[in-house]
């Protein structure tokens, strides 16, 4: 994403949206990116795994994280 278009609250609204269409969601984040894995926690995912990245493209170490209502 471009630096001028973080923090304008997009993102926490297309997650809202997925939020009241779904009572559980998931997603991976790159263990390194600091900010995503912030993002996310604020708006109430728990992280439920972590991995050396061996089964994504980048091969790089990776977090998995879980919201449900």
């Amino acid at each position: 994403m471009l630096p001028d278009a973080q923090r304008r609250g997009v993102g926490t609204e297309l997650l809202q949206v997925a939020k009241s269409s779904f009572d559980r969601l998931q997603l991976w984040t790159f263990q390194c990116n600091v900010r995503a894995r912030r993002f996310y926690e604020v708006r109430g995912f728990a992280l439920v795994q972590e991995t050396e990245g061996a089964r994504n493209e980048e091969k790089e170490p990776d977090a998995r994280y879980l919201w449900t209502r």
